[in-house]
């Protein structure tokens, strides 16, 4: 009697564990807040490649960016202050640029070398971020938790103080 029990109970918990792990909400990748970001491998400005996920567990700041585009010009310099005043707190500041999106391939490092960037720059060069993150104007920022959710998506110019007023919390 009492191992028919304990088989009984074993059973019931056996069920629930694989309706549990079968059943939950899982969390979808995707460009939208809410879902993971998806991950990339593309070639970059200072090293040969990287991938988003090299930042995994720090809170990133993605921005999408083309030469001849005058809000990301405008913005760069307050990025690239918000990267120097938290990247001791666990921020990191990645950028993209859109290669489809530029004139000529020297565009963009032409750009890089006049505002003289300081944040990491990746080459979006076949066009696989843009349709991934269905980019469809820029600039294009994303903010991303420390578990690489997307916690929030901003289209157009972006600046230190909206951008650190978001942060914040996500640093604590």
């Amino acid at each position: 009697m009492k191992r028919r029990v304990t088989i009984s109970v074993l059973g019931i918990v056996v069920v629930l564990i694989i309706g549990i792990v079968f059943f939950q909400e899982r969390q979808e990748i995707g460009n939208e807040p809410g879902m993971i970001a998806e991950n990339f491998i593309l070639p970059m400005h200072t090293q040969e490649s990287g991938e988003l996920w090299d930042y995994h567990g720090d809170i990133i700041i993605l921005n999408m960016w083309a030469s001849w585009c005058e809000p990301c010009r405008d913005e760069m310099p307050d990025l690239m202050d918000l990267q120097r005043d938290y990247s001791e707190e666990g921020l990191t500041i990645l950028t993209v640029n859109m290669q489809t999106f530029e004139r000529t391939l020297q565009d963009a490092p032409n750009f890089i070398e006049e505002l003289e960037i300081t944040l990491p720059v990746f080459f979006d060069v076949e066009g696989v971020v843009a349709d991934r993150y269905k980019i469809i104007g820029m600039p294009i920022t994303y903010i991303i938790g420390r578990d690489g959710t997307i916690e929030h998506f901003i289209r157009g110019e972006v600046h230190y103080d909206g951008l650190e007023s978001l942060i914040q919390p996500m640093l604590h």
